[in-house]
């Protein structure tokens, strides 16, 4: 919550957003009250980071090494309205805060669409974009399930472990955690990389 000078970087603040986990240490040194509060901030945060708590520095490895960090199951098991939220029902945030918006929609991409729309929204919002998680169904590519995440500009992308099944609605959805997001906007400029037939 530190105020920095106009233009500065809260770099604690981006690194709880950028997180898959985040450890908690020497929680054996404060009271169940602050640590509950302290886990409360960061989930206002990244509301999908595992909150792992450690003391004197003993992690448990299992959970922190050698793990598939990129799953969207694990943002639907965490809240599965996380997509379907009523914009009406939702608090109002302040813009400045980090947030996280996610969207959804059936159908296949037009790979060349969401390539431009994403290289274009990347370019414009990077500084406000911290991170972006996407799993994707392409047209004209068989059964064959994309992932994406990225960070900033930079994103990682290809095909998932599982392909789509043979009675497996493809839905596509994308993650988005930063500042000033509009998921009205977001949505509508996805649902424009929808590939359509041609007439």
């Amino acid at each position: 919550d530190e105020v920095k000078p106009d233009g500065a970087v809260n770099e604690a603040l981006q690194q709880v957003a950028f997180a898959d986990k985040i450890l908690l240490n020497k929680i054996d040194l404060v009271s169940k009250e602050d640590k509950d509060k302290l886990k409360t901030r960061l989930t206002t945060i990244n509301k999908f980071a595992t909150i792992i708590e450690t003391e004197k520095s003993r992690a448990p490895l299992d959970r922190i090494l050698g793990l598939n960090s990129f799953n969207m199951d694990s943002i639907l098991q965490y809240d599965p309205n996380f997509f379907t939220e009523d914009e009406s029902e939702k608090k109002v945030h302040n813009l400045e805060l980090v947030q996280s918006v996610g969207v959804q929609f059936t159908g296949n991409l037009h790979a060349q669409w969401f390539n431009m729309f994403m290289m274009d929204l990347l370019k414009e919002r990077a500084a406000d974009l911290y991170r972006t998680k996407g799993l994707l169904s392409f047209h004209g590519q068989g059964d064959t399930k994309f992932v994406f995440q990225g960070v900033h500009e930079q994103i990682n992308f290809g095909p998932a472990k599982e392909p789509w099944a043979a009675d497996e609605t493809r839905i596509n959805k994308f993650v988005f955690i930063g500042k000033n997001l509009d998921k009205k906007e977001l949505t509508k400029s996805l649902m424009e990389c929808l590939y359509k037939e041609e007439a």
